[in-house]
């Protein structure tokens, strides 16, 4: 074999073995981190089952009761910030609060609310949906409110939302509640 052709034999031959051992690493490397993936995903579905918040509905919905009579019914507007959430009233003050409220309610107010279903948020935290309906005004409210809390520290609302109708959104996952 002459000179040549050893050079293109051993540079073809080096070549072919950086391909075949660059694809042999990459898929040891491909495995390694499909394990990784995989041990991480478990531990963190592990640590998001630990996490799960238990809620009272009942005692939610009564916060959310009383939340909306004071300020949808009463038309109380400074009772009604002293129930929010201390996040939400740092960030939200009181004169937007107000001008929100007046917004929700462009042709009265409700006379009575009712709460009728629940929602806990998904993946376990510690806040919860409570669906309220009003009546009054020749009209039909309906409010998507969130509290955030547990039985232990009660609960405060964070969220307010008009006119999410409780009969349309999201009814395969709610829950009425209990009388």
């Amino acid at each position: 074999m002459s000179a040549t052709w050893q050079f293109v034999f051993h540079r073809v031959h080096d070549q072919a073995e950086r391909i075949f051992l660059s694809l042999a690493l990459s898929h040891l490397h491909r495995r390694s981190l499909r394990i990784s993936f995989f041990v991480l995903g478990s531990i963190l579905g592990l640590l998001g089952c630990a996490g799960k918040a238990e809620h009272d509905e009942a005692l939610a919905a009564k916060r959310a009761v009383e939340f909306a009579e004071t300020v949808f019914v009463q038309n109380d507007i400074e009772k009604g910030y002293r129930l929010l959430s201390d996040g939400l009233r740092r960030h939200v003050p009181i004169a937007k609060f107000k001008e929100t409220v007046t917004r929700m309610h462009p042709k009265g107010y409700p006379t009575s609310v009712t709460a009728r279903e629940f929602e806990p948020m998904p993946g376990g935290e510690k806040a919860i949906y409570i669906f309220l309906t009003g009546d009054g005004s020749g009209e039909s409210f309906d409010y998507k409110l969130t509290l955030e809390g547990s039985p232990a520290t009660d609960y405060r609302v964070t969220n307010l939302e008009p006119g999410t109708s409780s009969r349309l959104l999201m009814e395969h996952r709610k829950t009425p509640l209990k009388k």
